[in-house]
């Protein structure tokens, strides 16, 4: 809500600070190269900016995320067709059709490329919100165990007892199940 005002920098530099991340994540899932990504993110950010203050919120109707995923939707396929236009300058027709039939996405595709990135960004700043609580230590056994490493191999390579990796690792998925259900709180503005 501070982001509306286009006069409260520091609120949009925060705004900035937790959503470019994700957008960035999503346009590299749908298969942007990293040119694209950046690029894409900044017209993205740039509308969304430009359309924040008009932006209705109505917990009713759908959440902000919701509204977020339509921008950024909106933008992956205006950038789609921009690039058809142009390739239909330079290309012949046979070619022209044969790259448009491998640029294009669904809208559904997309979405559920949106969908599953959210959730793994969520859980990415969620672990980097928190590992300041712990020691890099019970941190690397988190991760291990993530990585499907068993609880002795863990309990190995960080020379403790495989009781200790068990108690390392439930702190922590605790103390993460807290911080995504703040982040959702703060972030998807239900």
């Amino acid at each position: 809500m501070r982001a509306k005002s286009q006069d409260d920098r520091a609120a949009w530099e925060e705004f900035v600070f937790y959503y470019k991340g994700f957008i960035h994540m999503v346009l590299g899932k749908i298969g942007l190269s990293r040119t694209d990504q950046d690029d894409l993110t900044q017209e993205v950010l740039v509308k969304i900016w430009k359309n924040l203050p008009n932006h209705i919120y109505d917990p009713k109707r759908a959440r902000f995320r919701t509204w977020l995923s339509c921008v950024i939707r909106n933008q992956v396929s205006d950038n789609f067709r921009q690039a058809q236009r142009r390739n239909r300058k330079h290309i012949a027709i046979a070619e022209e059709q044969k790259a448009n039939d491998s640029l294009m996405m669904t809208e559904p595709e997309i979405e559920n490329i949106i969908k599953k990135e959210w959730e793994v960004y969520i859980v990415k700043l969620a672990l980097n919100n928190i590992a300041a609580l712990f020691s890099a230590g019970a941190i690397e056994a988190f991760s291990m165990s993530m990585d499907g490493k068993s609880t002795e191999e863990i309990a190995q390579h960080l020379g403790i007892k495989p009781n200790s990796v068990i108690k390392l690792k439930n702190r922590i998925k605790e103390r993460l199940i807290k911080e995504i259900q703040h982040l959702r709180t703060e972030l998807e503005v239900k």
